[in-house]
């Protein structure tokens, strides 16, 4: 219980989440924003593709893709760096979120953050939006959007 609490508080510090107090955001939070964070870090494809409802679409620009389809682009991707000694880490903070007991839409800013094996640190922040429903009482994506890069002012913007 008190790590449940711990998650929660953090994931309210570093994402800047605007309805900390409201139990749907704290629930989302915990089922995907906190399992995509520690799936980016830990190069773990399968707890990343637990947060995604199985028909999910990703939009990309002018692109749609199956979930399935962009877990596979990114599952090589994570071996990739894995084999090259770079690691990554991911953050989100929110510019609305509205929710209701089983859906939810969700907009702000991701920061990807990668450090390759000399020690170099490559940052992109990027807006997105998803939309989230609630099934057998946990939280799924059925769709994330990656609209446009943006910088660091507009990240710094949703403190």
């Amino acid at each position: 219980m008190i790590l449940r609490y711990t998650i929660t508080l953090l994931l309210c510090f570093t994402s800047n989440a605007a309805f900390c107090g409201q139990e749907t955001s704290q629930q989302i939070d915990q089922d995907t924003w906190a399992v995509i964070s520690q799936a980016v870090a830990n190069a773990d494809i399968e707890a990343m593709a637990a947060t995604y409802h199985h028909d999910a679409v990703v939009v990309n620009g002018n692109e749609t893709v199956p979930i399935k389809s962009a877990l596979l682009k990114w599952a090589e991707g994570m071996k990739q760096a894995m084999t090259n000694g770079s690691t990554a880490s991911v953050s989100f903070r929110f510019a609305s979120r509205q929710d209701d007991e089983t859906t939810a839409f969700e907009t702000g800013i991701f920061k990807y953050s990668s450090i390759d094996s000399s020690g170099n640190e490559t940052i992109m922040f990027m807006d997105f939006e998803s939309l989230l429903v609630k099934k057998e009482n946990r939280w799924l994506f059925v769709m994330e959007r990656q609209l446009n890069e943006t910088d660091k002012a507009s990240w710094e913007a949703l403190q």
